[in-house]
């Protein structure tokens, strides 16, 4: 009876660890529009929109660029204010050809800054980017 009892546990635990729901995040199930702009320019580059769901990060101009995958990224608060909180996160995106995209930005209420940069698998920064915006469905402050 005990080794009846053991074997259905055994069988038992993965079903329960990994079915538990993932730990929603603060910014989790948000979308940011961003522009952004190549390192140093005023003339705006292109628009996109970053996605954080789930623990995950994903932009959708750069899926066209072989960043298909989405990944998890690292969130810090800054300022516990009730009033308006502050995230800091960070990002390591990979294509398939060993390109490397990595975003840090901040988070302020509903408004979101900070830079990317593209480095291919030699190591060689080829684009650096600055970008800002607002969560999806707000207006943009002129």
């Amino acid at each position: 009876m005990f080794k009846i009892f053991i074997t259905i546990f055994l069988l038992a635990v993965p079903l329960i660890v990994f079915s538990q729901p993932p730990v929603k995040g603060p910014i989790d199930g948000k979308t940011f529009v961003v522009d952004l702009y190549k390192e140093g320019k005023t003339k705006l580059y292109d628009h996109d929109d970053l996605k954080f769901n789930a623990g995950k990060f994903k932009s959708v101009l750069f899926v066209d660029w072989g960043f298909t995958k989405a990944t998890k990224y690292q969130i810090t608060v800054d300022s516990t204010s009730s009033a308006t909180k502050i995230y800091s996160w960070t990002v390591e995106t990979i294509n398939d050809i060993k390109e490397k995209m990595t975003w840090s930005g901040t988070i302020t209420g509903e408004d979101i800054e900070g830079t990317s940069e593209l480095v291919n698998a030699k190591g060689e920064t080829k684009y650096s980017f600055t970008f800002n915006g607002k969560l999806k469905g707000k207006a943009k402050k002129k």
